[in-house]
């Protein structure tokens, strides 16, 4: 891996981790199509970039937490990371080829549905989280591992169709994705540790990868959080229907995704 098509994917997947639009199906595009390879230890990397970023955005939730621990939010925080631990585990045991991108197309059309039924259906008046409404999004970022179904897009839309204020969706869905980054890049280091997988990527790629990670990821958490205050979702939907609609239709003009 060059340090280009580092630094590209390093931008993409911390500029993605927090838009709707799904980073693990940009990457796995982006790879497909020729721009770097895939690489455990790139992964672990990234995802450590990202992580340290949503600390940061999202210090004074996650501090609180620390400090005040017996209070509802976290109780339905620990009540939502449940199905998408099993969901995930499933996925990667029984259907790993669908980690890989061979449902890509697909997964780009169900996040653009989950964020237009969001905008669209979502309950007139606000309703406080439930356990219910915790669960429901906790399964919605398990279906989330699959490429192309974006995490934040499909927790966001869980809790707004659940009756929970825009602003509060987005903070608990940014939250909820610390200990799911963290457990994701711990369970890669684990396979690396105990797998006889070569660092197939420069040292100074991983860290231009990191930095570029961390560096959009800020960026982009930041000005989401802004944006739906007062915006729709609606133009994530139309980019990732589209995308998923490209995506589907590539092999038909030979190229293999």
């Amino acid at each position: 891996m060059t340090w280009w098509q580092a630094l590209i994917l390093g931008l993409v997947q911390g500029a993605s981790e927090f838009l709707p639009v799904s980073s693990s199906g940009h990457l796995i595009l982006l790879e497909k199509l020729g721009v770097g390879t895939e690489s455990l230890p790139f992964n672990i990397t990234v995802h450590v970039g990202t992580l340290v970023a949503v600390l940061i955005v999202m210090r004074k939730s996650w501090t609180g937490l620390l400090r005040h621990p017996l209070q509802k939010k976290t109780g339905y925080l620990l009540l939502a990371c449940l199905p998408t631990v099993a969901l995930a585990l499933m996925f990667k045991l029984l259907f790993p080829s669908m980690l890989e991108g061979e449902l890509l197309g697909f997964g780009f059309v169900l996040t653009a549905c989950l964020l237009f039924a969001a905008e669209k259906f979502k309950p007139a008046k606000p309703a406080l989280l439930t356990p219910k409404t915790s669960i429901l999004t906790g399964v919605l970022q398990g279906i989330a591992v699959l490429p192309g179904v974006s995490r934040s897009g499909a927790t966001i839309s869980a809790l707004s169709l659940g009756g929970v204020g825009r602003e509060e969706a987005a903070d608990f869905s940014f939250v909820l994705s610390i200990p799911i980054i963290l457990g994701s890049a711990a369970l890669e280091g684990v396979e690396l540790a105990t797998s006889p997988v070569a660092l197939d990527v420069p040292v100074f790629a991983l860290a231009i990868g990191a930095a570029a990670a961390f560096l959009s990821g800020l960026l982009s958490a930041s000005l989401f959080l802004k944006l739906i205050k007062n915006h729709s979702m609606l133009p994530f939907a139309l980019y990732t229907l589209i995308l998923g609609i490209v995506v589907t239709l590539l092999p038909l003009f030979g190229v293999k995704i």
